[in-house]
């Protein structure tokens, strides 16, 4: 429901101590996210859409409703991340049609750990992602969103890291 303008400053309901995210106040939710920067060696893009989703996270402490809009937006930023990343190694595939067949989310995942730019439990994320991705009417609070942003905010730091992947495009 979308709030009455004078409204808007007030904390959602979830925030406000009558129905849940206890301590969870404005400053923390920006604390909890202040130092998941990504460093200016991250092409631009990704940077931009992955400050879009922690300000979305900043501002669920608003409207509840932009917490599952950041979390559902995690993983197209990392997808982002892995098409400027590993995506170009696909170009001009097609499928027996002649149609364009671009790389699925767990196929870039894979490429990029077979070629030693990221580490970790490929599978898992794919999984998580796909739990984001198909909607989902799961109640999520500030913790069950960190998780996997964190997770996700290091992967995309590692796969453009120079000092680890020298021949960063």
């Amino acid at each position: 429901m979308l709030k009455n303008v004078r409204d808007l400053l007030s904390p959602d309901p979830y925030y406000a101590g009558t129905a849940g995210f206890i301590g969870s106040s404005l400053e923390s939710l920006h604390s909890d996210v202040s130092l998941l920067n990504l460093p200016d060696y991250v092409p631009e893009p990704v940077r931009h859409f992955h400050d879009a989703v922690r300000n979305a996270y900043v501002y669920s402490y608003f409207s509840y409703d932009l917490l599952k809009l950041a979390a559902g937006e995690t993983f197209p930023c990392l997808e982002l991340a892995l098409r400027l990343r590993v995506g170009y190694q696909f170009a001009g595939r097609v499928t027996r049609k002649g149609k364009p067949n671009p790389p699925m989310l767990s196929e870039l995942l894979e490429t990029a750990q077979n070629q030693n730019l990221i580490a970790g439990n490929v599978k898992l994320l794919a999984r998580l992602r796909n739990m984001f991705a198909h909607g989902s009417d799961t109640i999520l609070n500030p913790p069950m969103f960190l998780d996997p942003f964190k997770l996700v905010t290091g992967l995309i730091v590692d796969l453009f890291d120079p000092d680890k992947n020298p021949s960063t495009p």
